[in-house]
């Protein structure tokens, strides 16, 4: 048990290293994001009504696009590299570099997520209250879904040159349950209704979040085989 844990834990290490000592995507993906809250926030007119409605999807599309460009950039060094050839030549299960490589792309969007996260409620002036806390376990739970798929579809595409289009054009359509269940569950946290289905928006990404990581899981050993 432990050294498959040791495995997954190295390449997750690697991975987290690599990115965090040039820094050069975790700007690139944080000022991205930072643009996107920017121009929706000048985009709206603070008096109108569409602003608080449309919210709740200015905030998951900064949360959730700029994630492509880490996906990407997870295989591409791999593949420049020569590393993941190696990786896969090693006598190791193949789901455990899955994990690895998962975990690491999970903590990389989870930290610039929570940095987004601040600058939102700060940029939009969002009243502070205690239903906010809810924002956490919603965006760990559709950030979780959002690496599992996209771990699995960076390292289909990895070999192909337009994978920089191919694989929002492959993720986002398998997304549409959890952006869905995080969107609605976000409008209820910042606009309360008396008869709210938070819940169940909840329960659906909870569902997805496993659903999805368990699939990429077992799919990804006949992905990196092709």
């Amino acid at each position: 048990m432990l050294r498959p844990l040791r495995i997954i834990f190295r390449i997750a290490e690697k991975d987290l290293r690599i990115e965090f000592r040039n820094r050069q995507a975790f700007l690139t993906v944080l000022f991205f994001a930072f643009l996107i809250l920017v121009i929706f926030k000048f985009a709206f007119d603070p008096g109108e009504e569409t602003v608080g409605g449309a919210i709740s999807g200015i905030l998951w599309v900064a949360l959730l696009f700029p994630g492509v460009i880490q996906l990407n950039r997870s295989f591409q060094q791999e593949m420049e590299e020569g590393t993941l050839f190696g990786l896969l030549l090693a006598p190791v299960d193949r789901s455990w570099i899955f994990l690895g490589k998962f975990a690491a792309n999970s903590v990389f969007l989870l930290a610039v997520d929570g940095l987004i996260l601040l600058a939102f409620l700060a940029l939009y002036n969002i009243t502070a209250r205690i239903e906010l806390l809810w924002l956490a376990p919603l965006v760990a739970l559709a950030g979780i879904a959002f690496c599992a798929v996209g771990t699995l579809f960076a390292a289909m595409v990895s070999t192909i040159r337009t994978r920089d289009v191919l694989l929002p054009i492959l993720l986002f359509p398998i997304l549409v349950p959890v952006i869905l269940a995080a969107v609605n569950a976000t409008r209820e946290i910042l606009e309360p209704v008396e008869a709210g289905f938070f819940a169940n928006w909840v329960q659906l990404l909870a569902a997805c979040c496993v659903i999805f990581t368990a699939g990429a899981f077992v799919a990804f050993e006949y992905v990196v085989g092709e």
